[in-house]
């Protein structure tokens, strides 16, 4: 593919001509300056919607590394690439990678986030991770920010 920089992040672009029917997509081009590989995640207790269970940082203490993925069921790219997040993820944990994720949005602004359909997104995909709501900040703050800082 080639670069585009008149396109914003999340865009799609069609071509015209000899690239008909072909698109990008665009939004992987956010990149995050915030942590740096091997950082420490911050401390948590956060609770699995499928099966109440709430779970800690400590939970993943055993596991060489921790992938923790921030996605939501309303997502676009997300919808787009839950198969195959699942077949990556349940790739990389019989390797013995430690992953969960994360919902952190406002129920009020996102319903379709909320608890009971993150329980029912998991058992449709089969999620092989736990996929942990934010429930302190659901409220329309984002896992805290500050506690990702180097």
């Amino acid at each position: 593919m080639t670069s585009d920089s008149s396109l914003k992040m999340g865009e799609m672009s069609t071509r015209t001509s000899s690239n008909v029917g072909k698109f990008r997509v665009t939004a992987a081009r956010a990149e995050s300056g915030k942590v740096s590989l091997g950082f420490r995640a911050p401390q948590f207790e956060l609770t699995e919607p499928p099966s109440g269970k709430s779970w800690k940082l400590e939970d993943f203490e055993g596991y060489p590394a921790l992938l923790v993925m921030f996605i939501c069921n309303h997502c676009p790219f997300v919808k787009h690439l839950k198969k195959d997040i699942v077949k990556l993820t349940n790739f990389y944990m019989k390797k013995g990678l430690a992953v969960v994720a994360i919902s952190s949005n406002s129920i009020s602004t996102h319903p379709q986030d909320g608890p009971d359909f993150m329980a029912q997104e998991a058992k449709a995909f089969n999620y092989p991770f736990p996929y942990l709501y934010d429930e302190p900040q659901g409220d329309g703050l984002p896992f805290h920010e500050s506690n990702w800082k180097d």
